[in-house]
């Protein structure tokens, strides 16, 4: 896919630090972003904080965009990168405060949409099961692209999805 003209537009103003058209680039994504970000990190909160991380760092960030390819799918990637380094320091900080006795009443309880049970069947699986879903059913990207955002190879991705799908149905059944 080729990306728009009016893309490449906004995409060279914004990284040129326009905040117009980084504006523009907010309203146009923003609602789509939140969503991968939501439901990578299971909180409004946390997809919030990684919709504002993107943002800010998005005119450095373009300067690294192909402008051959389109927008949307690049921001995917790059909110998905964000979200992963968020949920990464979220862990590390437990891992922290689980040696720390005083601080294990404050861990943090994953929020679950309760009125769908698909929702809260995906938010009942470990991360790695769940970041693969997410990102090759509810994103469409291909086990390589997933390889290459986490860092395993495809057959580790497709691994995870089988394993994740079996989880998911088994969730489901016990609705």
């Amino acid at each position: 896919m080729i990306a728009s003209s009016r893309e490449r537009r906004l995409a060279r103003r914004a990284a040129q630090g326009d905040r117009d058209a980084l504006r523009e680039l907010y309203e146009e994504y923003s609602e789509d972003l939140f969503a991968v970000a939501y439901r990578l990190t299971e909180s409004s909160a946390d997809a919030r904080d990684v919709l504002h991380d993107v943002f800010s760092r998005l005119p450095r960030a373009l300067r690294s965009y192909n402008r051959k390819g389109p927008l949307g799918p690049w921001l995917r990637a790059v909110t998905t990168r964000a979200a992963l380094v968020r949920l990464r320091a979220e862990r590390r900080r437990r891992e922290v405060s689980v040696q720390d006795e005083s601080l294990f009443g404050a861990r943090r309880t994953p929020s679950v949409i309760d009125s769908i049970a698909f929702e809260r069947a995906l938010a009942s699986l470990p991360e790695k099961l769940r970041t693969v879903i997410i990102l090759k059913e509810l994103q469409g990207y291909s086990h390589k692209e997933i390889g290459d955002l986490l860092g395993i190879p495809p057959s580790t991705s497709r691994g995870r999805l089988h394993t994740a799908r079996a989880a998911l149905r088994d969730a489901l059944r016990d609705e």
